[in-house]
Order: C-alpha cells, then sequence, then structure tokens
C-alpha cells in the first residue's frame, strides 16, 4: 500500500456536493485545531457575559443587563461573522489557494458551502451557545424569574438568525470584490446603519425594519421598543414574525448569489 493510498479518503459525493466532506473536514480543523475556537470563546465571554455583569452591577437592573447582551450580541458577533466571512474566501482567493483547491474534484457550490457550514457551527458554539447558555444562569442568579426557557431557547436562534445574515452577507461580498474594503465596507454599513441612521429610518423608510434584522436584537420599531428575542425570552407574543422570515430568505440569497459568482470565477 502506497503513502498516497494511505493519505488519501475516497468519497462517495456526486454532483454539486462533490468534494464537500473533504472540504468540510478541512475546514472544521481550521476552528478544533487551531487557538481559533477559544480565542473566539473568550472574546464572546468578555464582552456578553463580562459587560452583562457590569451592566447588572452599574444599573442593578436586570432588565437594562438583558438588553445590553441582547445589543452587544447584535453588534459584535456580527462584526467577527462578517471579517471571518471575508478573510475565509479572499484570503483563499489572493493566496492562490482557492484556484488550487478548485482544480481538485470539488465542485465550486461545495466550496462555498463548506465554508458556510464550518463557520456557521464554529460561531453557533463560541457566539451564541456558549455565552448564551452562561448568560441564563446570569438572569436566574439575579432574580430574572420571568425568564421563559423556550422563549430563551427561541431568541437565542434570532441571535443566531442575525450572525448568519451577516456570515453569509460577508460571504457573498467576497466573491463580489476582489478587495476586503467594498465588502467589509458594505457589510458593516448595514450593521450600523440602523443605530447611525435610525431617525431617518423610523421617519422616511420605517418598511426597512420588516425586511432587515436590525429589530431582531436592538431595541426600537416592533414591540414599543423591544427587540423581537427581547420579547421571546420573556414569553410574551411576537408583533410580527415578518423581519424573521425576511432575514431567512436574505440568507438563502446571499448564499445562492455566491455560489452564482463563484461558478463564473475564472481562476
Amino acid at each position: 500500500m502506497t503513502t498516497n493510498t494511505i493519505s488519501l479518503t475516497p468519497r462517495r459525493e456526486r454532483g454539486w456536493r462533490m468534494g464537500l466532506g473533504n472540504m468540510l473536514s478541512k475546514e472544521i480543523s481550521s476552528w478544533l485545531r487551531t487557538r481559533r475556537w477559544w480565542m473566539q470563546c473568550l472574546i464572546a465571554l468578555a464582552l456578553l457575559n463580562g459587560l452583562f455583569v457590569a451592566n447588572m452591577e452599574a444599573t442593578h437592573s436586570v432588565f437594562n443587563a438583558g438588553l445590553s447582551f441582547l445589543m452587544i450580541a447584535g453588534w459584535a458577533a456580527p462584526f467577527v461573522a462578517i471579517l471571518m466571512g471575508q478573510d475565509s474566501i479572499l484570503g483563499e482567493r489572493q493566496s492562490g489557494t482557492a484556484a488550487w483547491v478548485l482544480s481538485k474534484p470539488l465542485r465550486r457550490p461545495a466550496f462555498i458551502l463548506a465554508k458556510l457550514i464550518a463557520y456557521g457551527l464554529g460561531l453557533l458554539a463560541t457566539w451564541v451557545v456558549l455565552p448564551g447558555g452562561i448568560a441564563y444562569l446570569q438572569f436566574r442568579a439575579y432574580g430574572l424569574d420571568q425568564l421563559s426557557i423556550s422563549g430563551y431557547v427561541a431568541a437565542l436562534g434570532l441571535v443566531y438568525l442575525n450572525l448568519l445574515f451577516y456570515l453569509t452577507l460577508a460571504l457573498m461580498l467576497a466573491t463580489l470584490f476582489n478587495g476586503r474594503g467594498p465588502g467589509v465596507g458594505i457589510a458593516l454599513f448595514n450593521l450600523l446603519s440602523c443605530t447611525v441612521f435610525v431617525d431617518p429610518i423610523v421617519a422616511y423608510a420605517p418598511w426597512l425594519l420588516k425586511v432587515m434584522p436590525w429589530n431582531l436584537l436592538l431595541p426600537f420599531g416592533f414591540g414599543a421598543g423591544s427587540p423581537l428575542a427581547g420579547i421571546l425570552m420573556l414569553g410574551g407574543p411576537l408583533p410580527t414574525v415578518t423581519p424573521i422570515i425576511a432575514t431567512a430568505v436574505w440568507c438563502l440569497l446571499f448564499t445562492g448569489v455566491a455560489i452564482w459568482r463563484i461558478r463564473r470565477e475564472e481562476f
């Protein structure tokens, strides 16, 4: 048996899935076999759970601390997703790794989907499940007895949906532009516009609140200024599900455009 026979793992994928398993293993290894995962965990715990405690000690209001937790989750996690999503595509395109990998038995849709799945799972574990689970214990420790377990899990689902929106947006932009500037700039403009331009949006374009993910975690718009995730945490009925559906549709659209564009890329 030769060295090549030992080192290669045969796969039986066909069609658009060809090479997905190998590419996915490689991307997941970039999380588990490096310091990326624990660094992400430390940053998430410091920003989300650390600032939760700091806000609680300063305001003595668990509701303010909870709102702060959702707002930081709505900004910090997407910011990380934007940077990592951009680098995952552009880094390989600029180094020539993408051209080399795609010269192997790997379909281009599988190239995009492997990155989306691996980064989606990595960010889910480090920025949603871990800090979210600890935050639940913090909420209960500070006496928020009204917290609904099912509603809290659903609220974390909105945290993850918001994160996926910016991850898929970053992946799409990385396939459309050859530099980091335009892609990062457009994604960050979308992320920050809901706070920088909140008054014009509410006054002149309130329909944007129905089709963008801003109101999932940020306190303006529907529900008398409460984010949809905050309403779910307390077990209340949602005033609307339109932003949730629209955000999911955006994620599918961004992924589809990224796959369409990478299939037409010449390496």
